[in-house]
């Protein structure tokens, strides 16, 4: 297991899914406005329980790096076409069927949908070619 390359992965990871995602949810509530508190089913912002709203990244990035630990052998090219392809990966296995579900079975604004498919492309795709560079430089 290459828990070096894991945890700088992780952590690099982490960081930009959590900067593209502040960026990303800005622009898209300038765009399609709504208040996540608002809607059912969410709780409320004092619950303690939320904390776990603000480490998903970082948990996400770790669970990234495991993950490409694993795969990152089965794909070619260099660390950006394998980042890349990673990336892509995450993001349909990961991403395509939660919006899917949540898109499908809750009356939730379109914002609430677009954030929940745009910013996770874009910081999956970034954030794997990172792990894959991390992979790479420290082999």
């Amino acid at each position: 297991m290459k828990w070096k390359q894991i945890l700088i992965g992780g952590v690099l990871a982490g960081i930009i899914i959590e900067i593209v995602d502040i960026i990303f949810n800005s622009l898209i509530q300038l765009i399609w406005a709504y208040n996540v508190f608002e809607l059912g089913g969410m709780r409320t912002i004092d619950d303690p329980i939320m904390i776990l709203f603000f480490v998903y990244p970082w948990i996400l990035g770790f669970a990234l790096a495991y993950i490409y630990s694993y795969f990152g052998k089965a794909l070619d090219g260099n660390y950006i076409a394998k980042g890349w392809k990673f990336g892509l990966l995450m993001w349909v296995v990961v991403t395509i069927p939660s919006a899917f579900l949540v898109f499908a079975s809750m009356n939730y604004p379109v914002g609430f949908t677009v954030n929940s498919v745009i910013p996770p492309f874009i910081y999956m795709l970034v954030s794997s070619i990172v792990i894959a560079k991390t992979f790479d430089w420290m082999k």
